[in-house]
């Protein structure tokens, strides 16, 4: 299969799917989707000027190691947050006309598109371990909800890094290839994370050694059947008690939860919350987001704040310009500044390539009001500034 069927074919799985299951595709995911297609190849870093990844170029990314079952979301040397994740268990199961390895590739990868709420769609692989008929393409039994948990961050068309419903698995060789995290996590990397932010993944050379063999040539072997196990998880009291604040009070909490020491804190469950509110046109919440932005605990939380504002433009580009725009002259340059950064930062490949993320190229000038066109040239002068600092750090190399 060529590379530009397979993103192609990425494409059209994210689109099918939707029709299928008669959801609606936003024009963000289309457009992210269309990314995919333009401009990365599954596994493969997009054209890079050099052989160093993105850690070692000071940027954002995820790093699995699969000796320690470990994510990290780092930018450059400093690790921002880190879980457990469930990974492959190296299995190797052979039929007639099929052989599948249940390992996680290692490599250097990209992020290509994300889910809420993804729905799975059961590969045969499935079927033929639970010793059931497996359905043609697109069939209905195929689709399935609450598998990939709340969220999915797609880095090759069939391998994601994704929710679970058997978080006590996590930590452990338990999946096909997939990279499983608590919901919280699953979560906050979706929300930190954009089209093109590199994923590396290291280790697991003794997995793929030790791999089991089960050869279905001459018969079924009733161990690939999937295991039971709880379904539903426990009602998480605290955060469904933030759910339901008004927006006021969840500001509130925010600011208790940044003054918790860090193995307390869950700021950045609230935080999430405050960002879906003001993507969905909440302007309080989104205002405090912005004003929080220039006082914060930690360089960590500081450097993943930034990732959510640019999640907050992603999703509502005009509005956040509104937003900027109602800022003191500082305080807009600042945080124009921290939205430019943050996006390019958050980009494994080269910056003068046609999908770098430049947040003016997210919408045109002459579609915004004129309050948001003052923030939108906010942005001109940051994006300004940062090719100087590209130019004149390319001069000394």
């Amino acid at each position: 299969m060529t590379r530009q069927h397979s993103l192609t074919r990425l494409t059209a799985t994210l689109m099918s799917t939707a029709a299928i299951l008669g959801l609606a595709v936003s024009p963000v995911a289309a457009q992210d989707a269309a990314l995919v297609t333009t401009s990365f190849a599954s596994g493969e870093v997009a054209a890079p000027a050099d052989d160093r990844n993105a850690l070692e170029k000071g940027r954002y990314a995820v790093l699995i190691d699969l000796d320690e079952n470990r994510l990290y979301f780092k930018q450059g040397d400093l690790t921002l947050w880190s879980a457990p994740v469930g990974t492959g268990t190296g299995l190797r199961v052979i039929t007639h006309g099929d052989d599948w390895d249940f390992s996680t590739p290692t490599g250097r990868f990209q992020v290509q598109y994300k889910e809420r709420d993804p729905i799975w769609i059961a590969p045969d692989w499935f079927f033929v371990e639970n010793n059931l008929p497996v359905p043609p393409p697109n069939d209905p039994s195929r689709y399935m909800t609450g598998t990939l948990g709340e969220a999915a961050v797609y880095i090759a068309p069939d391998l994601a890094i994704h929710g679970t419903n058997r978080p006590e698995l996590l930590g452990e060789r338990v999946s096909h290839g997939c990279i499983r995290l608590e919901n919280r996590y699953a979560l906050r990397l979706f929300h930190n994370v954009q089209v093109g932010t590199e994923v590396i993944i290291v280790g697991g050379e003794k997995v793929r050694e030790n791999a089991r063999v089960v050869d279905l040539r001459n018969g079924y072997d009733p161990s690939l059947a999937s295991s039971g196990g709880r379904k539903e998880l426990p009602v998480d009291e605290q955060y469904e008690e933030w759910r339901g604040m008004p927006t006021g009070e969840l500001i509130e909490d925010l600011e208790d939860e940044l003054r918790e020491p860090r193995t307390r804190s869950r700021w950045d469950e609230v935080a999430i919350l405050l960002l879906n509110r003001a993507a969905e046109d909440d302007e309080r919440a989104l205002d405090a987001l912005l004003n929080r932005a220039g006082d914060l605990p930690t360089s960590q939380v500081e450097r993943e704040w930034a990732t959510f504002l640019g999640e907050i433009y992603r999703r509502s580009a005009a509005r956040t310009l509104e937003a900027i725009a109602r800022l003191d002259r500082r305080d807009r340059e600042r945080m124009a500044e921290m939205l430019v950064t943050g996006s390019l930062t958050l980009y494994a490949g080269e910056f003068t390539a046609a999908s770098a993320p430049w947040p003016t190229s997210r919408i045109p000038r002459d579609v915004l009001s004129r309050r948001a066109q003052r923030g939108w040239d906010s942005l001109v002068q940051a994006e300004r500034e940062h090719r100087a600092e590209i130019d004149r750090a390319a001069s000394l190399e």
